[in-house]
């Protein structure tokens, strides 16, 4: 007897429609998207690191001026503070002539009257990384001994979460006993060291200088000269005879003609008898 199979068929399952509006999902989608990016995004500290030196000496940034001496090395202690942690912390120390620093007045010397800077090219720049919620730091460089004047020292604070502090900002004075020094008296019938601003001389006139030089070792040149300073032609020349004195006086007139305008500078040079060389000056409006 033949057999006969028997083939079983599946039963189709019932069909399930979902319709969604295509529209409202691509909105969610987007909404969603950007709430959890501006949630990691987002910065939870915004406050500054600041500097927290407990008892701030006369080598901290707080001071109202730092004291130094060329040829010798330069400490600067600091305590610094951040509520979550800190990033790093840079030094700028630059030369404090002719400019200002922003909140200062004039060129940020004027307490001083005229300042006689020497070895202006000095500057020092350096980034030291911190962490940590406070850090203690003994910044060390060193002076060069052909440094003299003011410097001005800036002290930058980051924190981990980029939040940049104000600049703080002190003076650095630098004395100087390798280079000779010049020292000015009387400049057109005034006293520099009661300067607030840069001369101005009227074209015609004569201007009288009166001053010193001086140096341990001797002097054995030194030359007064006037500049103009578009040109960068002398416009007037003296060399002193100081003949190795320690201390040499000079009294002498310089010719503006009467043809100069605009910006000049008065420079001072000299050599001792150990061969150390300066230069110094001011810079003169001619009017």
């Amino acid at each position: 007897m033949g057999r006969i199979a028997f083939q079983r068929f599946a039963e189709p399952k019932p069909k399930i429609n979902f319709k969604m509006n295509t529209k409202f999902a691509l909105n969610f989608t987007a909404v969603l998207t950007a709430v959890l990016t501006l949630a990691s995004c987002q910065k939870t500290d915004e406050e500054a690191p600041t500097v927290c030196t407990p008892e701030a000496g006369a080598n901290s940034i707080l001071a109202d001026e730092i004291e130094s001496i060329a040829g010798d090395h330069l400490d600067i202690e600091d305590v610094f503070c951040d509520n979550e942690g800190l990033s790093e912390v840079r030094y700028d120390i630059h030369s404090a002539a002719g400019h200002a620093h922003e909140g200062e007045e004039g060129t940020g010397e004027d307490d001083h009257g005229l300042i006689l800077h020497s070895g202006t090219d000095w500057e020092v720049l350096e980034t030291l990384s911190l962490t940590g919620t406070e850090a203690e730091v003994d910044f060390h460089t060193d002076v060069p001994n052909t440094a003299r004047g003011i410097w001005d020292v800036i002290v930058s604070i980051v924190d981990e979460e980029g939040n940049v502090a104000s600049d703080f900002i002190a003076k650095l004075h630098v004395e100087n006993d390798y280079i000779p020094e010049f020292t000015l008296t009387s400049v057109g019938g005034t006293d520099p060291s009661e300067w607030h601003d840069e001369p101005v001389w009227a074209s015609g006139t004569d201007i009288n200088v009166v001053g010193t030089v001086s140096d341990s070792d001797g002097i054995t040149a030194a030359v007064l000269e006037f500049i103009d300073e578009a040109t960068e032609t002398v416009i007037w020349e003296v060399e002193l005879a100081p003949a190795g004195e320690t201390q040499f006086a000079f009294d002498e007139t310089v010719g503006v003609p009467v043809y100069l305008t605009g910006e000049c500078h008065f420079e001072m040079k000299a050599t001792d008898g150990a061969g150390n060389e300066m230069e110094t000056g001011f810079h003169v409006e001619v009017e």
